[in-house]
Parts: structure tokens; sequence; C-alpha cells
């Protein structure tokens, strides 16, 4: 899988995460399923970018390259810091017995993934042309 492969699974997985979250009914159960999906999803792109991207520029690059290549493997080890925080709080708790801070947070997710997933693209596309 590609960089954009894997980003167009992730976008998959949360256009559905927020057709459930703003839905009038409350599907903890499809929640916890995708939150698990989503897991799997962002360990799989954060290890590809980590080890065919990130970290050969790391090496091989030029100087100016591989401060970006430390810049953006930086951002995105906080960025997967970040789910793994919410997914764990998410985790321990009944969201139907805390919903409204639960949608809100979940919604939010949605919005910083994508916009993360945004500027990396960006970010790496511009890096990779050199």
């Amino acid at each position: 899988m590609r960089l954009g492969e894997h980003q167009t699974v992730i976008h998959d997985i949360l256009r559905r995460d927020e057709q459930v979250l703003r839905s009038p009914e409350r599907n903890a159960e499809a929640l916890a399923r995708s939150r698990w999906a989503l897991a799997r999803a962002i360990i799989a792109y954060q290890a590809f970018k980590h080890h065919e991207i990130f970290d050969p520029v790391m090496r091989r690059g030029s100087p100016a390259d591989a401060a970006a290549a430390r810049r953006l493997k930086a951002e995105c080890i906080a960025s997967g810091d970040a789910f793994r925080t919410y997914v764990a709080k998410w985790s321990k708790v009944s969201i139907l017995d805390h919903w409204t801070e639960y949608q809100a947070a979940a919604l939010a997710l949605v919005a910083a993934v994508r916009c993360h997933l945004a500027r990396e693209r960006a970010a790496t596309t511009a890096l990779l042309r050199g």
C-alpha cells in the first residue's frame, strides 16, 4: 500500500464514523469496532511512512530534506500519541453514558486527523519531489 492508499482507508473510516456520530441512533458497538479499525489503519500508515519515507530521507536526503523528514516524523509520532490517548480514554468507559463529551471528542478527532492527513500529504509530496 502506498501513501494515498493508506490515507484513503483512513478517510473511509472517518467518513463512516462521522455518519454514525451524527446519526440520531447511538451505536456504541459500531463506534468501538471503528475505533479499533482506525487504530489498525493509523498504525499501518505510521509504520509505512516511517520505514518507507521518513527514515530513508533522514539517512540519505539533503540536510534540508532530512530536517523536514525529522519534523514530519515527530509530528506523526505526536499525532499517533494523541490518538492512542483518545482510544485509551474512550475504551475504558461507556460512551453512551458520556455521549455528549464523547461525540464532541470524536468529531474533533475526525477533524484533527483529516487536517493532519492533508498537511502531511502536502509536506510529504513536497519532500519526495526534493
